[in-house]
C-alpha cells in the first residue's frame, strides 16, 4: 500500500511537473519574442501578451484536472500546440500520420509529444522537427544536437516509465547530429 501511494505521488508529481514546467517554458519563449519586438510591432507584443494570458488560464484549468483526478489530454491539440510553438522558435516542422492514433494511446502519446517539444525548446538547437504517427506510436527527430552522448535523461526517464506502465515502449538515442 505504501509503494502504491509513493507511485501514485510520483506520477502525480510528474503530470503536474509536464504541466507547469511546459507552460513556463512556452511564456519564456513568448516573453522574450515580445520583449524583442517592443519596439517594432506593437501589434504582434500584443498577440504574444494575449496568447500568454490564455497560456496561463489553459493551465490553471489542466493543473485544477490533475488535482481532482480529470486530466486527459487530446493528441491532435498537443500535436497542433507543438507545431505552433516550435514554428514559433522558427523550427520547421514537418508532421506526418500514417494512421489514425487509436483511442487508447491518444492520451499516452499526448505526453510523449508534450515531453518532447519541452525537451526540443530547451535543449536543442533545433532547426528541423519530424513527427510520424501511426495507430500506436509516435517518432519525433529534430536535428540540432551539439553532443554525440545521451545525456541525462531525467524527464524522459520518467516518461519512459509511465509509458512502460500503459504497455508501451519509450527509446531514445542520437544518431548523426539528431535526436530521436
Amino acid at each position: 500500500a505504501e509503494l502504491a501511494v509513493v507511485r501514485e505521488r510520483m506520477r502525480f508529481a510528474s503530470d503536474l511537473h509536464d504541466i507547469q514546467g511546459h507552460t513556463l517554458h512556452v511564456v519564456k519563449l513568448k516573453i522574450a519574442l515580445a520583449q524583442k519586438l517592443i519596439h517594432s510591432d506593437t501589434d504582434r507584443v500584443e498577440q504574444e501578451l494575449a496568447e500568454v494570458y490564455a497560456l496561463i488560464g489553459d493551465t490553471i484549468t489542466h493543473t485544477k484536472a490533475l488535482a481532482y483526478g480529470e486530466r486527459t489530454l487530446n493528441l491532435s491539440a498537443e500535436l497542433e500546440n507543438a507545431r505552433n510553438l516550435l514554428e514559433a522558435a522558427d523550427i520547421h516542422v514537418r508532421v506526418e500520420r500514417e494512421s489514425e492514433v487509436s483511442g487508447s494511446g491518444n492520451d499516452l502519446l499526448g505526453q510523449v509529444l508534450r515531453e518532447t517539444t519541452t525537451n526540443i525548446l530547451r535543449h536543442s538547437q533545433a532547426k528541423l522537427v519530424c513527427i510520424t504517427l501511426s495507430a500506436h506510436s509516435i517518432s519525433v527527430i529534430n536535428d540540432g544536437v551539439t553532443d554525440e552522448v545521451l545525456p541525462e535523461l531525467s524527464g524522459l526517464a520518467t516518461l519512459a516509465q509511465r509509458v512502460a506502465d500503459g504497455g508501451g515502449e519509450l527509446s531514445v538515442a542520437i544518431e548523426k547530429n539528431r535526436f530521436r
